[in-house]
């Protein structure tokens, strides 16, 4: 069975589940407006995994610069894996990245050639669980990298990065706590919000 992605018709009646269950939530997407998800489904999901790594922990612009010169080693093209390995690490980290960053890339291209990153054609019959199991096993790749790439490019609708310090801090605006809440207590209040646990992170990005 294919696991259904975001359409227009998802979306809306993701935002009316979500403002049915309570005045708070009501509020919160009155005060947002529509919800406008951007799916980037022009890139694999290699290239999804080389641009949210390299955007990761860095503010949009000055990612964007490092992004665009490390591109710029490869015709401003996306490297084929095999590409990627050949190329002096060195090179990648004048681009701007860490060593760290820099190892991390280089591990996705050899787990795309090793079969580990899906392809296309595959990944769109894995269930979130199995993606998540996968790209987690790549050294570097954690479980909010991976959820990136189900919300961003695969446009999964019950996605909730409990860990993502802006869901926090969207969860503590949306209910006036005194503190931050813990991802425990995220996974407990996400409960009620599936199966479009996606469209609720993505208007508590925006609660503050």
């Amino acid at each position: 069975m294919v696991i259904k992605t975001l359409s227009d018709l998802h979306i809306k009646e993701s935002v009316e589940f979500l403002s049915s269950l309570d005045k708070d939530w009501e509020c919160l997407i009155k005060k947002v407006g529509p919800c406008h998800l951007k799916i980037s489904s022009e890139l694999s999901p290699y290239e999804s995994l080389l641009k949210t790594i390299a955007f990761q922990q860095l503010h949009a612009k000055a990612a964007e610069t490092i992004f665009k010169k490390f591109l710029s080693l490869f015709k401003d093209n996306f490297p084929k894996a095999d590409e990627l390995l050949e190329t002096n690490p060195m090179l990648i980290r004048q681009s701007g990245f860490s060593q760290t960053k820099t190892e991390t890339l280089l591990l996705i291209a050899k787990a795309s050639l090793n079969k580990i990153i899906p392809e296309e054609k595959e990944i769109i019959y894995l269930n979130d669980d199995e993606i998540i199991e996968r790209l987690t096993s790549i050294k570097g790749v954690g479980v909010w990298t991976a959820q990136m790439l189900l919300i961003f490019h695969l446009g999964r609708l019950d996605v909730l990065p409990i860990h993502d310090l802006g869901i926090q801090k969207g969860f503590q605006t949306l209910k006036s706590l005194d503190a931050l809440p813990k991802p425990k207590l995220l996974v407990i209040a996400g409960e009620a919000w599936k199966p479009y646990r996606t469209i609720a992170s993505w208007y508590l990005w925006r609660a503050n």
